[in-house]
């Protein structure tokens, strides 16, 4: 009876083992478990299993690097109102945590934004950091939920015309420089493999994926002018609501 126990648990266990292996997300990537003729003594014991299931799983703490640009922010490169470039670059651990990481600039002409302005910009860089958490539905298709910490370098300037039928038209300029503004992002996303030739059955071939994030920013520290008024904040959007949702579209590189 213990020896037919035994057996029955081993045989349980190399199941389990083949199933997260078809899953392919969990604990290890879907091609790091082979077992072959010659590898068949490492089973020979639950303990020689536990050993290579713990020995998998530090092996792939680290599960690589991978690199995005905002797609959806090359967009605005044909307006005339603003310019906005963002990439980012992150560390995957376990295959479910990614440390993140965004860096991005953005030129901001809003269109009449202050009444008799001549004109309006406002430039400047901002950064995030933050962290994910993934989970896929299947192989090639994921959910992920994060926050990000976000802090903003930046400047502006315009200049009022005040025109008379009577008297000499009066101009005068306005503006700020090393301005800094704090808030944080709550992030729901999404990711798709895209499909490029043959799709395997465990992980798709392509290394590129599609996604698109949705974002609650939360201002936590900002001081704005009396008068008149910063406009915006680039990386965060309008400067009249402490909170405010964002949309981001974007390719990356696993």
């Amino acid at each position: 009876m213990i020896k037919q126990l035994s057996s029955f648990i081993l045989n349980l266990s190399l199941l389990m083992v083949l199933h997260l292996q078809l899953a392919g997300q969990d604990i290890v990537k879907s091609d790091s478990l082979v077992v072959s003729d010659e590898d068949a003594t490492a089973f020979e014991s639950l303990s020689d299993l536990t050993a290579i299931q713990d020995s998998l799983v530090k092996s792939n703490f680290f599960s690589g690097v991978e690199l995005k640009i905002d797609y959806g922010k090359l967009m605005t490169l044909w307006t005339e109102f603003e310019s906005k470039y963002e990439v980012g670059v992150n560390i995957r651990f376990m295959e479910k945590l990614v440390l993140a990481t965004e860096f991005g600039y953005a030129e901001l002409n809003p269109l009449k934004a202050y009444d008799n302005a001549l004109y309006y910009t406002v430039t400047g860089n901002y950064g995030r950091v933050g962290i994910d958490y993934y989970t896929a539905y299947n192989p090639g298709n994921f959910y992920y939920a994060g926050l990000r910490y976000a802090r903003s370098n930046f400047k502006d300037e315009g200049v009022f015309l005040l025109d008379s039928e009577f008297w000499e038209d009066y101009e005068e300029g306005f503006g700020s420089e090393n301005i800094t503004a704090s808030w944080v992002e709550i992030v729901l996303g999404t990711e798709t493999y895209l499909k490029i030739g043959k799709q395997g059955k465990l992980q798709p071939t392509s290394r590129l994926l599609f996604g698109w994030s949705a974002r609650l920013r939360i201002l936590t520290d900002f001081v704005n002018r009396a008068e008149p008024r910063i406009y915006s904040i680039p990386g965060y959007g309008r400067t009249f609501n402490n909170i405010t949702p964002a949309l981001n579209f974007y390719v990356k590189y696993r």
